[in-house]
């Protein structure tokens, strides 16, 4: 099963666009046995501010799909909701400029797509050795944790060595958030040089 993982992942690399994105980006070796483990389980080690910003994220998801239905039935309490959730949003956003934005990892260069990722890392790691990762972006578009298994780990510029992995355990919606970045970036591109 490792085996055809591999080629799939491959094949995907070829075929699906990458982009360069800074985003925070924190990994950490973990053995065989738990790379196909869901990617969020609590025995991993997930940052803090990562598990706040994935947490403010499905809030914000679940408050909007809620004042969606809400507005269907009776549009002046969602009025009064809405306004309220504004009202919140403007709060945390002060505290999290103010606490927060102190805590997070400098962002850097990460080439990724639906299937993979490229980043710089501080040491070599062994081929075919698998890794956990958590991936922010920086204006919160969004948070996503997985496993990945390590393609190559060159040396580049500055003593780093540029490390290239694919996904193993990537949940769909994650994988839907990267897809919408890369077309966005990709689209974003397309009209920068036609004009």
């Amino acid at each position: 099963m490792e085996t055809l993982q591999h080629q799939s992942g491959i094949s995907e690399r070829r075929v699906m666009s990458r982009i360069d994105a800074a985003l925070r980006i924190n990994y950490q070796m973990i053995s065989d046995d738990v790379a196909l483990n869901d990617p969020y389980d609590p025995n991993f080690v997930l940052p803090r501010y990562f598990l706040l910003l994935a947490e403010l994220d499905q809030f914000d998801h679940a408050i909007n799909y809620e004042l969606e239905q809400l507005n269907e039935k009776d549009q002046q309490i969602a009025r009064i909701l809405s306004l309220f959730d504004q009202k919140l949003n403007l709060i945390t956003g002060s505290l999290y400029d103010a606490i927060v934005q102190s805590m997070l990892p400098i962002p850097k260069q990460v080439n990724f797509s639906e299937s993979g990722l490229s980043f710089s890392s501080d040491s070599a790691i062994a081929e075919g050795s698998y890794i956990h990762v958590t991936l922010s972006h920086p204006e919160n578009f969004f948070h996503i944790a997985a496993t990945a298994q390590v393609v190559y780990s060159k040396p580049s510029e500055n003593g780093l060595f540029r490390t290239g992995a694919y996904f193993v355990t990537l949940h769909p919606q994650d994988r839907a958030k990267l897809a919408q970045v890369v077309a966005e970036a990709e689209q974003s591109s397309t009209k920068s040089s036609a004009t």
